[in-house]
C-alpha cells in the first residue's frame, strides 16, 4: 500500500472549507477517497495535508492523470491561490508493516519522521519494525512503519491512527511508562540520523 500525501500551509483559517472541498470533488472525481489534516499543537502552524491511499503504483498514476486532467477539478484546485501561503510538497509513502484501516474513523494521527543513518540501513528498517510492533501491542492502537519513496533518502516514519485526544493521550502515557518500551528506543542509538531538525514528531487532526 502507498499514501500519497500532498502538504500546504494555509494563510488563515478561512482555507479550512476549501480545504475540504478539495477531498470532496477529488473523492467523488477519481475515487479514492481523499482526506486533510490539520498539523496540531507544534510547529508550522496552519500547515495541512491531503492524504489518499492506492494499492499500487500504477493505480496512483492512474488517479493523478484524472485528478491533474480535469477541467473541473482544477478549477477547484486553483480556488486556493487566496489561502495557500508558500508552495506545496507532494510526499509518497510505502507501507512496510501494519496496514491501514481504511474503515476506521480515525480523528487524529500520531506521526513520527525519521531517516536511516548511513551504513545503518538494515538495522534501522529492523528497529522500525520493532518499535511499530511494540507500540501496537503496548497501546493497543495499530501503529504503521513506513518508508518515503521520496524526499531524503532513507526517509522512514510510523503513523498510529487514533479515535479521539484521549486515545492520543492514553497510547503517549503507555509508552512513556514502560521500561521496555524505553529501552527498545535508547538501542537504536546510531541506527537514525540524530538531528532534531530531522526527526520529529507530528500530531494531526482530521479537517475532512
Amino acid at each position: 500500500m502507498y499514501l500519497y500525501t500532498r502538504r500546504a500551509r494555509l494563510a488563515s483559517p478561512a482555507g479550512a472549507e476549501w480545504a475540504a472541498n478539495i477531498c470532496a470533488a477529488g473523492t467523488k472525481l477519481g475515487g479514492n477517497e481523499i482526506s486533510v489534516w490539520g498539523s496540531m499543537f507544534g510547529p508550522a502552524y496552519g500547515t495541512i495535508t491531503w492524504t489518499a491511499w492506492h494499492a499500487d503504483l500504477p493505480a496512483l498514476e492512474a488517479w493523478a492523470d484524472t485528478l491533474n486532467g480535469d477541467e473541473g477539478f482544477q478549477a477547484v484546485v486553483a480556488q486556493g491561490g487566496e489561502f495557500v501561503e508558500g508552495g506545496v510538497d507532494d510526499g509518497l509513502l510505502q507501507v512496510v508493516s501494519g496496514e491501514p484501516d481504511l474503515e476506521a474513523d480515525n480523528q487524529y494521527v500520531s506521526g513520527v519522521a525519521a531517516v536511516c543513518a548511513g551504513g545503518n540501513v538494515e538495522r534501522a528498517m529492523t528497529a522500525g519494525v520493532e518499535l511499530a510492533d511494540m507500540a501496537s501491542k503496548l497501546t493497543g492502537q495499530p501503529t504503521m512503519f513506513v518508508r518515503s519513496l521520496t524526499g531524503p533518502y532513507g526517509g522512514v516514519g510510523w503513523l498510529t491512527g487514533q479515535e479521539n485526544i484521549a486515545k492520543v493521550e492514553q497510547g503517549q502515557n503507555a509508552l512513556a511508562a514502560d521500561p521496555a518500551w524505553l529501552k527498545l528506543v535508547d538501542s537504536t542509538g546510531g541506527a537514525f540520523v540524530e538531528d532534531a531538525a530531522i526527526t520529529q514528531s507530528t500530531l494531526f487532526r482530521k479537517i475532512a
